[in-house]
């Protein structure tokens, strides 16, 4: 009986959810008194409990090996990406911790894989909704306890709200932006392509995920919603037949864009509390091919450049770097593909990402499920917001797990049989 409770799928499911979320990242240093200046990877418990998951989740796939194995038979992209990647790490000087994170890496793409075997996009949606609304109401009524307690921005820039920047128990403030960028798409679908009964108290959920992401303080995700929501908007218009609107919509916001362009750097980054120099991510991005065209073939393997040794291909930046700032990454998702795997692995990698780009429009105008946007509108969010941060670089993490369920998953779940109620709600909306 106990195997068979802990083999449930929707128990795993949403326990694994609520890990890559990252929505109890720092509950953990909370529970066993560790400072929030700490990594949550120093926890005990928190070793203690992505270690059962990962147990858990072979369970998972042996349970259905079958279905894993129709999955990844199909992917020869990703196979052969697989292959330049573990080539990157047996090239590099990775320390064994660079193995490990490799290992948990590969981890997090079979959950993306579970996903896309296991769950339909409907069921996903639904998950991912349940997660955020109780992680909204924990995350309100932790204010007052450890609100005030906690810095989360080492520069105490402002929010837009006026107010000073509160992460939770997330402990980062673009951990939490992310996440509540995330939960608005998610609310905002089932509002609008869900059942009549559950319109407003999404549309209001959504809107309380919108004050969440404001007060986090995190400028890149709050940009990456506004854009998602445009971009998926013009699809929308599309796929529902409104081709003459949707024409016109693309052709305004084109002129938007390059409106956008031309206005200074300076007075747009202001509007969201930042300048120019994107706290340090324009010297980033300045000094990476100096690094790039030292390995350019296979790279410096997953988590090589940042190994946290001595020697350390990343001690050179930190040379560089004013004021000798210590980095993690290149806060570049694509940047550190290319750097980690190589313009070979790296180049493969963009290609699986287009690749799942393709697979979500194709869900988009084929699924029969009531959130036939919601592959889409994900994925786009996690694209863009990684053109500054390395989500889908980083293990145990929602965004390489939402791109490898968009590269494994829509497709796959184009042959299940659900209930054709999709794009009537979205039709009302015209009217």
């Amino acid at each position: 009986m106990l195997a068979r409770w802990l083999a449930r799928v929707d128990l795993f499911l949403y326990a694994y959810l609520v890990m890559v979320l990252g929505c109890i990242y720092f509950l953990f240093n909370y529970v066993e008194g560790i400072s929030f200046t700490e990594r949550a990877g120093e926890s005990v418990l928190f070793r203690a409990c992505w270690l059962v998951l990962y147990l858990l989740l072979l369970l998972q796939i042996l349970r259905n090996a079958h279905g894993f194995a129709a999955v990844l038979s199909r992917s020869r992209l990703f196979l052969i990406f697989l292959l330049f990647a573990f080539v990157s790490q047996l090239h590099s000087e990775s320390a064994d911790a660079g193995y490990v994170k490799f290992g948990m890496y590969l981890a997090t793409i079979l959950f993306g894989a579970f996903l896309a075997v296991s769950c339909s996009a409907d069921e996903l949606v639904e998950a991912l909704f349940r997660i955020g609304a109780v992680t909204l109401l924990v995350h309100v009524l932790l204010l007052p306890v450890i609100g005030s307690d906690v810095s989360y921005d080492a520069l105490h820039r402002a929010t837009i709200l006026g107010t000073e920047a509160y992460a939770g128990i997330f402990g980062h403030k673009n951990l939490a932006g992310a996440f509540f960028g995330l939960m608005v798409i998610i609310s905002l679908v089932r509002s609008l392509a869900g059942r009549r009964s559950q319109r407003g108290s999404s549309g209001a959920v959504a809107a309380c995920h919108v004050m969440a992401l404001a007060a986090t303080g995190a400028a890149g995700p709050l940009i990456s919603l506004v854009a998602t929501l445009l971009v998926t908007l013009g699809l929308a218009l599309i796929v529902i037949g409104r081709r003459e609107l949707a024409a016109i919509y693309w052709l305004v916001l084109g002129f938007v864009g390059l409106a956008v362009i031309a206005v200074p750097t300076e007075w747009l980054y202001g509007l969201v509390g930042r300048t120019a120099n994107l706290t340090g991510r324009s010297f980033l991005w300045s000094v990476w091919p100096h690094f790039f065209w030292q390995h350019p073939w296979l790279g410096y393997g997953f988590s090589g450049f940042f190994n946290g040794l001595e020697n350390a291909p990343s001690a050179e930046l930190t040379r560089m770097a004013p004021w000798n700032t210590e980095f993690g990454s290149f806060e570049n998702s694509y940047l550190d593909a290319l750097l980690q795997f190589g313009l070979l692995g790296g180049g493969l990698y963009l290609m699986l990402v287009a690749t799942a780009v393709r697979n979500v429009v194709m869900f988009a105008f084929r699924a029969s499920g009531m959130f036939w946007l919601a592959p889409f509108a994900v994925l786009i969010f996690v694209i863009i917001a990684s053109l500054n941060d390395s989500s889908q670089l980083l293990h145990n993490y929602f965004g390489c797990v939402l791109v490898f369920w968009c590269y494994f998953g829509p497709e796959a779940q184009l042959g299940r049989s659900t209930v054709s109620v999709s794009r009537l709600s979205l039709r009302d909306l015209k009217a």
